[in-house]
C-alpha cells in the first residue's frame, strides 16, 4: 500500500513538473518558438504594457504610436491564451489578444488602436505583412 501510493506521488509530481524535467527543446515540436508582436496603431503612446503568454507576464515597457515592439519566448505547451494590458492615457486597459497554437503557427500581431481597441491577427500572415511595412 506504501509502495503504491509512494509511486502515485512520484507520477503525480513528474507530471505537474514535466516542463522542467523535459525541456522544450526535446519534446519534438515543430516550432519551439513564439513570437509576438504589439503594434501600436492608436493616437497616443501607450505605456506599462505587459503581454501575458504562457502563464507568464512579458513586460515590453512603453511603445510610442506608430512603433512595434517583439516578443520571443520559447513554447511551453500546445495553446495558450495571450492577454494584453496597457495604460491608454490614464486608464488602465486589459484585453484577451487571441490564443496561440500549431494552426498560428504560434504567431500573433496585438494591435492597439484609435482609443485603446485590440485587435490580433495570428499566423505567419500577420507577421509578414507587418514585416513588408517595415
Amino acid at each position: 500500500m506504501k509502495e503504491t501510493l509512494l509511486l502515485l506521488l512520484l507520477v503525480l509530481f513528474a507530471w505537474s513538473n514535466a516542463d522542467r524535467l523535459i525541456p522544450v527543446e526535446y519534446q519534438f515540436w515543430k516550432t519551439n518558438q513564439t513570437w509576438i508582436r504589439v503594434q501600436n496603431n492608436s493616437d497616443q503612446d501607450i505605456s506599462d504594457v505587459v503581454i501575458r503568454v504562457w502563464s507568464n507576464p512579458h513586460s515590453l515597457g512603453n511603445i510610442p504610436r506608430g512603433k512595434f515592439k517583439d516578443l520571443k519566448v520559447h513554447r511551453k505547451h500546445d495553446f495558450s491564451e495571450v492577454v494584453i494590458s496597457f495604460k491608454y492615457g490614464t486608464d488602465l486597459i486589459e484585453r484577451h489578444a487571441g490564443t496561440l497554437d500549431e494552426d498560428a503557427n504560434f504567431q500573433m500581431t496585438v494591435f492597439v488602436n484609435f482609443a485603446g481597441v485590440v485587435t490580433a491577427q495570428t499566423g505567419a500572415e500577420a507577421m509578414e505583412a507587418q514585416a513588408a511595412k517595415q
